[in-house]
Parts: structure tokens; sequence; C-alpha cells
């Protein structure tokens, strides 16, 4: 662990408890606009983040969802807060194993695996999952001394991103079907998982989904199975506004009437969006700008063109195939902005579809005005490519004195009163609220 809080040391800022999240934009901005997009990266919000899951979650353990952020400050803080791990392929479990992660924190969720990384999971005796028979022959083949996990689908009526379109049984006779042709294999399935979708806002659907896993749970018992390990998936919100506790409700509902804690159920979940989504605002500059103006009427503004270092190709990928629109705050005072217009964010690419707001209305921007936008740390940086040769985003990370204390200690002592007073601690420091206007 002092490696890993080692490593941490050398790519933050640690700065005062007073500093305001607005503080360190002015920081940014103050750089002036640059050739590449920034990131504003607050680690204090993995931190906070953490302890609201286990003063929420106390039965269910958090298994990061490595996909969502894989920056490494963000990994090494979820490492430093003995976080579990959801990874999604060979080299996310590689690197896991690299920071010194045990195998039995590690998950590697995906149904779908190469022969090689099936392979790689044996010789590190990883856990795994499957939801179809070709996915069970291959791992009989390559990998039959395997604990694996049932991949059922149950998805939200409400997620940004239905998941079972591509992924899990129906929970009903597919499921069914699939743990005989298991049992048949002597393949040994030890529980069941699921994912609501990405995104999920019916926070309901969880005790529906967990009651679905009693009753796989139940027929899997009847064939001989013993059923210990319960994976309640991702889908949780990450945004600033985000409440853990209204999940919650649901989960801890469900599994007190399904599965109660007396018969050592071992439940696991894989937050990704919850832990980084608000950790990250993006702060980038206004780079060019084209006015359409009435063609009878000049001095009428008809709509107003923006472009930016960042777009789809960077951090905006999701508002533009994800349903997930943005929300600009203008940086400068109220008093230098005037009327609103129809207005059109462009990223700085060739390809014309690079637009990431469409017919949104702010106020007139000039050269060199910034745009800041919070809640980009999920599915923002991981999605970036170099297409035309432009920059990936550049995190600058920034934490608290005290959060930084703290993983002082989390990485030299892990008790429960030491979880326990760090999550009082966090309930009475400061706030990392909502940006505004200046």
């Amino acid at each position: 662990m002092m490696d890993v809080l080692s490593a941490l040391a050398e790519r933050v800022d640690i700065v005062d408890d007073t500093t305001s999240s607005a503080d360190l934009v002015d920081r940014l901005v103050s750089l002036g606009p640059r050739e590449e997009p920034l990131h504003l990266v607050e680690l204090d919000t993995v931190v906070k983040r953490h302890y609201d899951w286990l003063r929420h979650l106390p039965r269910v353990r958090p298994f990061y969802a490595i996909k969502s952020n894989d920056e490494a400050p963000i990994v090494e803080t979820t490492i430093l807060l003995d976080c579990g791990f959801d990874c999604a392929s060979k080299a996310e479990v590689q690197r896991m194993l690299e920071f010194g992660v045990a195998p039995e924190r590690i998950i590697f969720a995906q149904p779908i695996k190469t022969i090689e990384s099936l392979e790689f999971a044996r010789e590190n005796k990883i856990r795994t999952v499957f939801d179809n028979e070709a996915e069970l022959r291959k791992i009989q083949q390559y990998y039959p001394g395997a604990e694996v996990l049932i991949r059922y689908r149950f998805d939200s009526r409400q997620a940004k991103i239905q998941l079972g379109v591509k992924f899990g049984c129906n929970p009903d006779k597919e499921a069914n079907d699939l743990l005989d042709l298991a049992k048949e294999l002597g393949i040994n399935v030890i529980g069941w998982c699921f994912n609501v979708g990405s995104g999920c806002s019916d926070v309901e659907i969880f005790y529906e989904a967990i009651q679905a896993g009693r009753r796989i749970t139940d027929y899997a018992s009847s064939i001989g199975f013993n059923f210990w390990f319960i994976d309640l998936g991702g889908g949780f919100n990450g945004n600033k506004s985000t409440d853990i506790g209204s999940y919650a409700v649901h989960i801890n509902r469900a599994l007190d009437e399904f599965f109660p804690e007396d018969q050592k159920w071992f439940v696991i979940a894989e937050p990704g969006r919850f832990y980084c989504a608000a950790a990250h605002t993006a702060v980038i500059p206004v780079h060019g700008k084209r006015v359409f103006r009435n063609l009878n009427n000049p001095s009428q503004v008809e709509k107003i063109f923006y472009y930016f270092n960042d777009g789809m190709y960077g951090t905006f990928y999701s508002a533009k195939y994800r349903n997930m629109p943005v929300k600009p705050i203008v940086w400068k005072n109220r008093a230098d902005c005037g009327p609103e217009y129809s207005t059109f964010l462009y990223g700085p690419t060739c390809d014309g579809s690079d637009c990431f707001a469409q017919n949104i209305l702010l106020p007139e921007l000039q050269i060199s005005d910034f745009l800041v936008f919070e809640n980009q740390g999920a599915y923002s940086k991981v999605n970036a490519c170099r297409f035309n040769g432009f920059c990936f985003p550049k995190s600058v990370v920034f934490v608290r004195r005290s959060i930084w204390k703290l993983l002082e200690k989390t990485a030299t002592s892990k008790t429960p009163n030491e979880i326990v007073l760090a999550s009082q601690f966090l309930q009475n420091t400061y706030q990392l609220g909502a940006l505004e206007y200046r």
C-alpha cells in the first residue's frame, strides 16, 4: 500500500481544506487557453463517495469498475480505500495484479472472454462469469477449476444504456438450463450477477433483480449447487446530486428479505460512475466562434457556433452517444453576460458530427472565454482518441490536506473503527458543492 501511496503522491497537488472547487477552476482558467483541454480532478470526491457507500450499504463491498475511469490517480485512490475491482479484460486484470491487488479482490466480469484471457485467469485464480452455453463449454475446456457466476438479464426501465441487449441470460428458464449444463460439465457455479444498465434512475429495480436472484439460488440449490457469492453489478448514477441512499433503501430491503446476513453471503457491487463521475470537471476555452444572423435583419442573431479543443473524441462521447446532455457553466461574472442565444458546441476535429450540444441557450461568449462542465469523470477520457491528431484531455489532480491524511492512514492500517471514524469525519468536513456562474 505504501508503494501505491508514494506513486499517488507524485501525481497530486495537496491543497488546504478551505480551497473550494471554484478556487481550483480559477487556477486552471488562469493558465489561459491551451492546446490541450484540461480536467480538474478532485480525489476528495472519490473518498467521500466511498465512505457514503460504506455508510449506506454496509453489507455490499464495492468492486470499482475500472472501465469507467482507469486513470492512475483514481485507481490508486480506490486501492488505498481497499476496494475490490471489476475488470473487463486481461489487461485490466493484469494491471490490478501488478498493483498487488489480491486475486480474491478481482472479478473478471466480462461474460465473453478470449481463450488467452481465460488461461490467464486460470493461472491467477480469478473468478469470472458466464451467460451462455458456448462460454460455459469454453470455461470447461480452458479453465475447468474456475469459480464462476451466472449472469442474468435484468434491465432498468430508465437506464441510459441497456446492457441486456448484449449480455445476460433470461433469469427464468434459460438460467435453469444453463445451471443444469454447468452441473453436467462439472463447473463450480458459486453465485450470480446482473447489471441493470448504465446510469439507472429507477432505483427500485434492484429489489426486483435481487428477488430474481433468490429464485435462481433456490433452483441452483435444488440441483446441488451451494451459492454464496452475490454480485449486484453497476448502474449507479454518479453526478454531484446523486444520493446512494436512494439505491440503498431497496438493496438493503431485498438483501434482508431474500439473503439474510446470518447466512454468510458475500455480497459485492460494481460501482464505477458513482465513484468517479463527479471527480472530474472539464475546463475548456472557446477557440473559435461563428455567428449566424438573420439575412433580413443583420442585428438579429439566430444562432452561434463555438469551437473547442475538446469534443466527442475527447471528453464528450457520452453527450453525443449516451443520452447524457451537458450542462455548461459560463465561467464569467453574471454582470458580463448578456442575452442568451441558440448555441451549438463543436469539438476540434474535421468531423462535421463532432457536435456535443445543440440548441442550448447561452449568453454570447468571446474567444478565450471558458466553459466548465461538471460530472465528466465517467466514460469520458477512457473513450478519447487522437483522431485528427488533437490532444487527449490532461488531468490536473488535487486533494485536500485532511483527505490526504486519511489516505495516508488507510495505507498503513485498516480496522473497522478507522472506517467508522473516517465516515464521521467526512460528514463534518467541507462539502464539494455544485459550481455556479461566478
